[in-house]
């Protein structure tokens, strides 16, 4: 899909949260919203809608789910630390695809996803102390 700023001649909220969604998508996919591989006419917006929420693994970029290389293990540990990961994977990915949404009305306040995020990175600190 093209940038909706590629279309109009003026900025907008709604234009600003869509590329924020968009930039969100590209950051955990590691994939450009015009790239070949997607799927045939997808965009980077649908192809992630359809991998939620039972495949965000195979969208997801795979240095984010790699286990660390601190040692980490096939530990309990470290699969709920790897379960943790895909739940706040998907949840943020779960913002992208609501922030772009194809009608500006649709899309999520930049409000709420900044407090979805927060959420997210919360939940994230408790689990890992």
């Amino acid at each position: 899909m093209i940038s909706e700023y590629g279309l109009a001649n003026e900025a907008s909220i709604h234009g600003d949260v869509y590329s924020y969604g968009i930039l969100l998508l590209e950051l955990l996919t590691g994939k450009r919203p015009t790239e070949s591989g997607l799927g045939e006419g997808l965009g980077l917006r649908k192809y992630v809608d359809m991998a939620l929420p039972d495949r965000v693994a195979t969208v997801a970029d795979r240095h984010l789910l790699q286990e660390a290389k601190d040692g980490e293990g096939s530990t309990s540990s470290s699969t709920s630390i790897g379960d943790m990961k895909v739940a706040c994977i998907t949840s943020i990915l779960h913002v992208g695809v609501q922030c772009s949404e194809e009608v500006p009305t649709d899309r999520m306040q930049i409000s709420d996803a900044l407090k979805e995020l927060q959420a997210i990175r919360d939940k994230l600190r408790k689990h890992l102390q």
